[in-house]
């Protein structure tokens, strides 16, 4: 059953190494909107058009199964939608290298780097990144179309609601919790829970902008 990426910037190149590395194959290509990049290989995969492009590809390629390499939570929502509406399967993606207990659970299209480590049942959403060495300790509970940054660490019974981003390096202390489309800044010390549509950062963390549905972001 062949696989065919949504995007071919540098969240594609990553998932292309991490597919290698556990045996995912055959990749028929990527698809993506840069008309710059139709036409062209990355590390080796073709680059087969636009997106509208897709409901012929699958029936060429005989596609089943969609990857979804779009860093951006809104983006990556979107697209596997479009993906689910062309009959695609989402696959678990886990690097080699990640530790993931017997007892966690991983939605439809999640991926998961190398290093990150997701600890006694954890529950992780649909189409969820849980980026390079990443920590998510015992029952947390990850909502869908969530991106958890390099190096992030996620202490205990920790809740991110759907949509939430988690920059890179930030912590979350034991049992806060994160409301649906928030955003945690790089680096920032989470030790409240934090709204919906809020944008937190700092050591203690502490509210800056909110968020729109569309995932842009206003002052408070």
């Amino acid at each position: 059953m062949a696989v065919v990426l949504y995007g071919a910037g540098g969240q594609a190149r990553v998932l292309l190494e991490l597919m290698d590395r556990a045996g995912i194959c055959p990749i028929a290509g990527m698809v993506d909107d840069n008309p710059r990049l139709h036409g062209t290989k990355i590390d080796g995969i073709p680059v087969l058009g636009p997106i509208d492009r897709l409901p012929g590809l699958v029936r060429v390629h005989r596609i089943h199964r969609a990857v979804i390499a779009i860093g951006d939570n809104n983006a990556r929502r979107k697209f596997a939608e479009h993906a689910r509406s062309l009959g695609l399967r989402l696959p678990v993606l886990i690097h080699p290298n990640a530790c993931v207990s017997p007892t966690a659970h991983l939605g439809d299209g999640t991926v998961v780097m190398a290093g990150a480590v997701i600890a006694a049942h954890a529950r992780i959403g649909e189409v969820a990144i849980v980026n390079t060495r990443a920590s998510i300790d015992h029952d947390c509970m990850i909502g869908d179309y969530v991106h958890i940054g390099p190096g992030v660490t996620l202490a205990g019974s920790v809740t991110l609601g759907n949509g939430v981003f988690v920059g890179t390096g930030a912590n979350i202390i034991p049992d806060m919790c994160i409301g649906d489309d928030s955003i945690v800044g790089a680096g920032a010390t989470v030790i409240r829970d934090v709204p919906s549509n809020t944008v937190v950062v700092g050591c203690p963390a502490r509210p800056i902008r909110t968020t729109t549905p569309t995932g842009n972001v206003q002052r408070v």
